[in-house]
């Protein structure tokens, strides 16, 4: 089997939807549906869209909803929207701004997306003495 391999250059754009890509990598701007095995968007990348992707790593923007098995969120990238993941490492510095939910497996991940759970996280402001 050929490597599928696209590349999207710096300043280029493109629209629409990406299929039977292996892998890809975005260095412009990117308004897709995508489902693909490897995602990486550079630092000079900005993606809105859809993806759905066994490996996404993010140096650049990225908007939209994302369900991937691994996220590697670099120390410059910029996440908004909603990321479903298995594992996920965030660099110090990565900006997260999005709905985040941890898949544990399949049924979990389809339950919570059916019932629309969220988890509140309440910050303790109490000082101890």
């Amino acid at each position: 089997m050929a490597n599928k391999q696209a590349v999207l250059g710096s300043g280029a754009r493109f629209t629409g939807k990406i299929s039977n890509a292996k892998s890809i990598e975005i260095n412009g701007y990117v308004e897709a549906d995508l489902t693909t095995e490897k995602v990486t968007i550079g630092s000079t990348g900005k993606f809105l869209g859809k993806v759905d992707s066994e490996l996404v790593v993010i140096a650049g923007e990225y908007e939209g909803k994302m369900k991937a098995d691994s996220v590697w969120l670099t120390e410059t990238s910029r996440i908004s929207g909603e990321v479903h993941y298995k594992s996920l490492q965030m660099d110090r510095g990565a900006a997260l701004n999005c709905r985040v939910v941890h898949n544990w497996n399949k049924a979990d991940a389809k339950k919570a997306e059916e019932t629309n759970e969220t988890e509140e996280v309440q910050e303790d402001n109490t000082e101890e003495n």
